[in-house]
C-alpha cells in the first residue's frame, strides 16, 4: 500500500514538473505580449521599471490577426463538422452493417492514418488547380476537404470503438419497434456514443486549428489561417516579438476554452474508450 502511494506521488510530481516546463514558454509569451518592445529587449522577466499594456493585442488585431482568426474559424469549424459527420456515418456502417468490399474499403481508409501528409501535399496542388479550388473562397472548400480526407481515418478508428460498444440488444429492440438504420443511428447510437464523438471533435479541432503546413502550401494570403498569419508578422528585417506574442496568446485561447467547456465529455470519452477498448 505504501509503495503504491509513493508511486502515485512520484507520478503526480513528474506530471507537475512537465506541466511547469510546458507553461514556461507560454508564460514568457504572455509576459512579452503585455509589455512594450523596448522593455522586453532587456529580458521579458526583467521587471525593473516595467509597464504593462494591452496595446500589443490591439495592434496585432489591427495588423491582420482579425482576418486570419476569421479564416481559422471558417477552416477549422468546417473541417471538424464535415469530418465528424462523414466519420460518424462511416464508423456506423463499418461496425453495424455488412457490404461488399468492406475490408478493402476499411484498409484504404486506414491508410490515411499511415501516409504522412508531407508526402502528398505538393501533388495536391495540380488537383487544386484542376478542380478550381485555388481561387477565392473555393480555397476554403479545398482545404476543408483535405483536412476531412486526412481526418476521416482517425474519425472511423476512434468513433468506431464507441459505436461497437453500444449493446446489440438496444439495436435489436429498436428494430423490433420498427426503427430503420437511420433511426437507430440517430436516436440510439449517437446519444450513447456522444462522449466519444466530442472527444474526437476536440482532438480534430486542435489539429486543424494548429495546422501550418497545409495552409501555407495550398492557400494564398487572403485565405490563410492564424498560424500562417503569425509567421508573417515576423520578418528578418522587422522584429515584432510583442505583436507575435500577443497573437500567439490569442491563438491558443480557442482550443483552451473549447477543452475547458467540454472537458467532462472528453474525460468520459477517454474513460469509456479505456474500459471498453
Amino acid at each position: 500500500m505504501r509503495q503504491r502511494r509513493w508511486g502515485i506521488v512520484a507520478l503526480y510530481t513528474g506530471l507537475t514538473a512537465l506541466s511547469v516546463v510546458w507553461l514556461v514558454p507560454v508564460a514568457t509569451a504572455a509576459m512579452i505580449s503585455i509589455r512594450p518592445l523596448d522593455e522586453i529587449r532587456d529580458g521579458p522577466w526583467n521587471l525593473s521599471g516595467a509597464t504593462f499594456t494591452l496595446d500589443n493585442y490591439v495592434r496585432a488585431w489591427q495588423q491582420g490577426v482579425s482576418g486570419f482568426a476569421l479564416n481559422s474559424f471558417i477552416i477549422t469549424l468546417g473541417s471538424v463538422a464535415l469530418t465528424v459527420v462523414v466519420g460518424a456515418l462511416a464508423a456506423y456502417a463499418f461496425v453495424h452493417l455488412k457490404f461488399r468490399f468492406q475490408g478493402v474499403a476499411f484498409f484504404l481508409l486506414m491508410t490515411t492514418m499511415i501516409v504522412p501528409i508531407q508526402l502528398i501535399i505538393i501533388p495536391l496542388l495540380p488537383w487544386f488547380r484542376t478542380l478550381g479550388l485555388d481561387n477565392g473562397n473555393w480555397q476554403f472548400v479545398g482545404v476543408v476537404l483535405v483536412h476531412t480526407g486526412f481526418g476521416a481515418g482517425w474519425a472511423v478508428f476512434m468513433m468506431g470503438s464507441f459505436f461497437a460498444a453500444v449493446p446489440r440488444e438496444i439495436l435489436e429492440s429498436g428494430r423490433i419497434d420498427g426503427a430503420g438504420e437511420w433511426a437507430q443511428f440517430r436516436h440510439l447510437v449517437l446519444p450513447l456514443a456522444l462522449p466519444g464523438i466530442i472527444s474526437f471533435a476536440i482532438i480534430d479541432f486542435v489539429f486543424v486549428w494548429n495546422d501550418l503546413l497545409v495552409a501555407l502550401t495550398l492557400l494564398d494570403r487572403s485565405t490563410q489561417p492564424l498560424q500562417v498569419g503569425l509567421a508573417n508578422l515576423q520578418s528578418p528585417h522587422l522584429s515584432q516579438q510583442d505583436l507575435v506574442s500577443a497573437g500567439a496568446i490569442m491563438a491558443i485561447l480557442p482550443p483552451v476554452l473549447l477543452f475547458a467547456s467540454l472537458n467532462r465529455y472528453y474525460v468520459r470519452g477517454l474513460f469509456a474508450g479505456g474500459v471498453k477498448g
